[in-house]
C-alpha cells in the first residue's frame, strides 16, 4: 500500500530511511532529522474511492420531473362539519411490507389505498435482456422527497429493492445474492404495473 502511494503524485511527506541513520549514540532530537527524504503521496485517496463509489450507481434515468403535492396526494376532509383538512390520500402507487397495520382512523394521517399498494415489480436484467416479475423488499429512495421514501411511495424513477433470489445471482465470494437495487422507468399509477431495470 505504501508503494502504491509513493508511485501516485500528491502531497509531499517526509519519511526516513532507516539505512542513513550513523551508527553509535543520537540524541533524540536528532533521530528524526538524519535520512529523511522526501517523497510523494496520493492525497486524494478519499476522492477517488468517492468517484468509484459513485459510478457504480450510475442509474437509467438520471432527471427526473418534479411532482407538485396536488399530484402527489389528495386533501382529506374530516369531521362532523368536514372543516378538518390535515388528511392526506396518496394518488402514487405504493409499497408497504406484509405485517403493516393501518393506525387508528383517528391518528393516520396519510392515507395509502389498498388498491394502489404494489407487493411485485416486472424487473428486466439489462445485460441478459429478460424481465423476472420479483418481489418488492422495500423503497430505498424515492427522488421526489424523503417522505415519500418513509411513506414508501413508488413513482418514476424511484429506487426500489427487489428479491432477486430466484434469479440464482452469486457474489464473487460465492454467497448467493438476494436483495438487489432496480429503478422504475415508468408511471405505476397509470399503468397498473411497475416497471423496472436492474442496477447491476
Amino acid at each position: 500500500m505504501r508503494k502504491l502511494l509513493k508511485a501516485h503524485d500528491g502531497k509531499e511527506v517526509n519519511t526516513t530511511d532507516k539505512s542513513a541513520v550513523p551508527d553509535g549514540a543520537v540524541p533524540g532530537y536528532l533521530l528524526d532529522r538524519e535520512g529523511s527524504n522526501k517523497t510523494k503521496i496520493l492525497s486524494n485517496m478519499v476522492k477517488q474511492k468517492r468517484k468509484e463509489k459513485a459510478g457504480k450507481w450510475a442509474v437509467p434515468i438520471p432527471k427526473v420531473k418534479p411532482l407538485t403535492d396536488q399530484e402527489m396526494y389528495q386533501v382529506v376532509k374530516t369531521g362532523k362539519r368536514k372543516r378538518k383538512m390535515w388528511k392526506r390520500m396518496i394518488n402514487k402507487a405504493c409499497f408497504v411490507g406484509e405485517n403493516f397495520v393501518r393506525k387508528p382512523p383517528k391518528f393516520e394521517r396519510y392515507i395509502r389505498p389498498t388498491g394502489m399498494r404494489f407487493t411485485k415489480a416486472h424487473v428486466t436484467h439489462p445485460e441478459l435482456n429478460t424481465t423476472f416479475y420479483l418481489d418488492i423488499i422495500g423503497v430505498k429512495k424515492n427522488p421526489q422527497s424523503s417522505l415519500y421514501t418513509s411513506l414508501g411511495v413508488i413513482t418514476k424513477g424511484a429506487v426500489i429493492e427487489v428479491n432477486v433470489a430466484d434469479l440464482g445471482l452469486v457474489t464473487q465470494g460465492g454467497k448467493v445474492v438476494w436483495g438487489k437495487y432496480a429503478q422504475v422507468t415508468n408511471n405505476p399509477e397509470n399503468d397498473g404495473c411497475i416497471n423496472a431495470v436492474l442496477l447491476v
